[in-house]
């Protein structure tokens, strides 16, 4: 009787004593503040425990912890393990106990999820599991929050029930102490991400000690709402995911990568929280993008610091994945060229105070530069010969990578695959006047249908009549705009041999 406070504000009201006649057992009579049969685990130990952390309770912050019978756990799936613990990801049905306020009833929050750390071989130490237990705030204003205890039915090993948890205290901490620096709306609700929020997971890129994926995040990182001053998910978010190999030995590893970037969401590459594979207890850094080469990642935000007005290309990383009706459309031994439509398209805006928008589903060319997973300098140069400039009429929108080969890729709005020949039509393209001078561009071949040869020379070229869907770009007056003549019948003059001599094509 002395455990209990006299006073009726508490969350273990004790109202008196009774007693059984038959039995002449005495019996306390308290508030109906918790089902009592959840708070009998099993262990004597263990309840007294449960008992004086609920007796301690004094207001609405602090957690009602309790035992939790493990069937009350649905969707229980297996997160990450290591010699001493296996953590799950799974629903608490009736969720844990909890008031907004002091002036309001305790309720549940149902279909909860939770994170379960279930200790291998605890049943054979009950003061292991009290002083894992003391480790952890009383409080659910924490970012970590421990709910109760659980056992395992076929182990009997006990378990910990958290809102999260990695499984790891170094990388919890690391989380913490990321979560109580933010101060502002701007900086990055960094968390622990189960890894069965993650959809659609496909490879992007990889090396030695990484793989990146492109996947959708279910829920999405969080996000403050100004208007409402609360936080939000942008579900569904598209986001990269960096693997890094065997890193389930090396925290320290994981930790150095993450200190490695801004905790701020304002920056271009976002790192948003840590995973696990749970096949390879690998853990997993979960970025807006990356391309999975910190050398390439500095280029892209360098690229990308220097936006100044709307005629700025946002040159990006750009996931392999976003591209669709891949055609090889030409090439020699150092690239290969492809015509693609990319799904979500380059981000542009009009004028100075329009925000972006992306041109879904835009014809671009893959320019790939074989064999260049080895040679990053000359990726990084090959951009450099490009204007950053979305008014040229040849604009580099980004990079991306083959994730088979792992080359690197140049994203255009075309490419011949030549720099001569590229050069050459923006030249022509450069001495535009008016209307009646001729837009000359390149064609991608795919772009020809019905094609039928009409005419040849046995040692120069053959003629082939055909049908270009696009048709040529001409000049609406009406509108004062440039319009294609569709499904446009032309002539094609092939050259022979004229892949050795590109002087020889210019010259004609």
């Amino acid at each position: 009787i002395k455990k209990y406070s006299p006073r009726n504000d508490q969350f273990h009201v004790l109202y008196g004593i009774s007693r059984n006649p038959d039995t002449n057992n005495h019996i306390l009579v308290q508030n109906n503040s918790i089902n009592l049969a959840n708070c009998i685990s099993g262990n004597e130990k263990i309840d007294d425990f449960i008992q004086e952390r609920q007796l301690k309770i004094n207001d609405h912050k602090d957690v009602v912890f309790e035992w939790i019978p493990y069937n009350q756990f649905n969707e229980i799936k297996e997160a990450g393990k290591n010699g001493t613990i296996t953590v799950y990801s799974a629903k608490w049905k009736d969720g844990p106990l909890y008031k907004k306020n002091q002036w309001i009833n305790y309720s549940r929050d149902s279909d909860k999820d939770v994170t379960l750390k279930l200790m291998h071989n605890s049943h054979n130490s009950v003061e292991y599991v009290i002083d894992e237990i003391k480790k952890y705030s009383p409080r659910n204003d924490q970012f970590l929050v421990l709910y109760g205890i659980s056992r395992n039915p076929d182990t009997n090993g006990y378990i910990l029930v958290f809102n999260w948890s990695s499984g790891n205290e170094k990388i919890d901490d690391l989380i913490q102490e990321r979560r109580l620096k933010v101060n502002i709306y701007k900086d990055v609700a960094f968390e622990w991400i189960p890894y069965n929020q993650f959809n659609e997971i496909k490879v992007t890129g990889k090396n030695d000690t990484i793989t990146v994926y492109s996947a959708i995040w279910g829920d999405g990182p969080l996000i403050y709402d100004w208007k409402d001053e609360v936080y939000t998910r942008d579900s569904n978010k598209d986001v990269s995911l960096k693997l890094m190999h065997n890193s389930q030995n090396s925290i320290e590893l994981v930790i150095n990568e993450v200190e490695k970037y801004s905790p701020r969401n304002d920056q271009l590459l976002v790192l948003y929280g840590i995973s696990r594979n749970p096949d390879t207890n690998d853990y997993i850094l979960v970025f807006n993008w990356t391309s999975g080469n910190e050398e390439i990642d500095d280029f892209i935000r360098e690229r990308r610091l220097k936006v100044n007005d709307h005629k700025d290309v946002v040159f990006e990383w750009i996931p392999y994945n976003q591209f669709n009706e891949i055609k090889e459309t030409g090439k020699n031994g150092i690239i290969t060229v492809y015509s693609a439509i990319w799904k979500d398209s380059p981000l542009s805006h009009f004028w100075e105070d329009e925000e972006y928008t992306r041109d879904s589903n835009k014809e671009v060319a893959l320019k790939v530069l074989n064999n260049s997973q080895n040679s990053i300098e000359f990726v990084i140069n090959e951009v450099k010969k490009y204007s950053p400039r979305n008014d040229q009429f040849l604009v580099l929108y980004g990079i991306s990578r083959n994730p088979d080969t792992n080359d690197y890729i140049l994203v255009f709005n075309w490419t011949s695959g030549n720099e001569e020949i590229d050069d050459f039509i923006q030249k022509r393209r450069l001495k535009v006047n008016d209307h009646k001078d001729v837009v000359f561009e390149w064609i991608p071949y795919i772009q020809f249908n019905k094609i039928k040869e009409t005419g040849k020379n046995d040692n120069i070229a053959a003629v082939y009549s055909a049908i270009w869907n696009n048709g040529p770009l001409t000049y609406n007056q009406e509108n004062n705009e440039y319009t294609r003549d569709s499904n446009k019948e032309v002539a094609l003059k092939l050259l022979y041999d004229s892949q050795n001599s590109i002087e020889f094509v210019i010259n004609e």
